[in-house]
């Protein structure tokens, strides 16, 4: 009996064993007291906003990154401190990648605007880096195989499929221009006979200027995202108004190069819609306000 009694003694002390050298590993994983680092720095982010330091954007940055952050950091400073109210922020995954860096989700503001802060380490003193608005909340590697995938909202996609368009649209113009000229390279986009087949397709019970129009916005807001209106509508005039077009908003907000200003793209969206007007027997005007437009199309007689 008394031998069974100590094996028996043995088996049950084996688990709290291994929780409390569990719980000892854990406490001593430097990942996990790195995490609380970035989550500490973050926090004087915080902190730094609500008490308006300006300057705090600057002292915790680095690299190409930092002549961003200073402002972004003194703008929301300057607007919190002046109205005395809290700065709402939640900082939900974080991450020490194998490169050192490492990568914090955070939602800002009262709307909880996606913020993706990247931090690496400067003389042992953790930095912010870059930050990004977008996200796709996959956080590990699933089980293989894997077929059942995170689905990216249409709001999303449309944004996507912009920037993707936008990059490549900017490459080859840059690329022609270059080569060939301002002119061909404006030529190179002109797809007004394909616009005007692509339209009676699609829309073939409606005409005129409003058929433009309507397949215009159409076309902008599924594919795009564009927020529009269609003001007027009938065989001989015909009003659209884009707020915003989404492919403004895109150059306005993404990174990729080459890049085309503002006043550069305008021209050549300008050239590529006259050119789709004058196909479908149509006068073009468009006008810019930021990364809004107007367009109005008048039937030639």
């Amino acid at each position: 009996m008394k031998t069974h009694r100590q094996n028996k003694s043995r088996v049950w002390l084996t688990p709290i064993l291994c929780i409390a050298l569990s719980a000892s590993l854990v406490s001593q994983d430097p990942s996990n007291s790195q995490e609380e680092e970035i989550r500490g720095v973050l926090k004087q982010f915080q902190q730094a906003v609500e008490r308006g330091d300006g300057t705090f954007g600057v002292r915790m940055s680095t690299g190409d990154f930092a002549p961003h952050f200073g402002p972004f950091c003194e703008s929301m400073a300057n607007a919190y401190s002046r109205y005395k109210t809290p700065f709402l922020m939640d900082v939900q995954h974080v991450k020490i990648l194998r490169d050192g860096r490492a990568k914090a989700e955070t939602y800002l503001n009262p709307g909880r605007d996606l913020f993706v802060f990247t931090l690496k380490q400067v003389d042992g003193e953790w930095k912010f880096c870059h930050f990004e608005g977008i996200l796709l909340p996959v956080f590990g590697i699933p089980p293989v195989p894997h077929q059942y995938f995170y689905q990216i909202p249409k709001e999303k996609i449309r944004w996507i499929r912009t920037e993707l368009e936008m990059a490549f649209k900017h490459r080859v113009y840059d690329k022609l221009k270059t080569d060939l000229g301002e002119d061909e390279a404006k030529a190179f986009f002109n797809d007004g006979d394909g616009f005007r087949t692509a339209m009676d397709a699609w829309l073939p019970f409606i005409e005129g200027a409003a058929q433009f129009a309507l397949f215009y916005a159409i076309m902008e807001e599924n594919l795009y995202g564009s927020r529009c209106v269609v003001a007027e509508a009938d065989l001989d005039h015909a009003e659209v108004r884009c707020a915003p077009l989404n492919g403004l908003e895109v150059l306005k907000r993404a990174s990729f190069f080459p890049k085309l200003s503002t006043e550069e793209y305008q021209n050549l969206y300008s050239a590529i819609m006259e050119d789709r007007a004058r196909a479908c027997g149509l006068k073009l005007e468009i006008l810019y306000e930021d990364t809004n437009c107007v367009i109005r199309l008048n039937r030639i007689p």
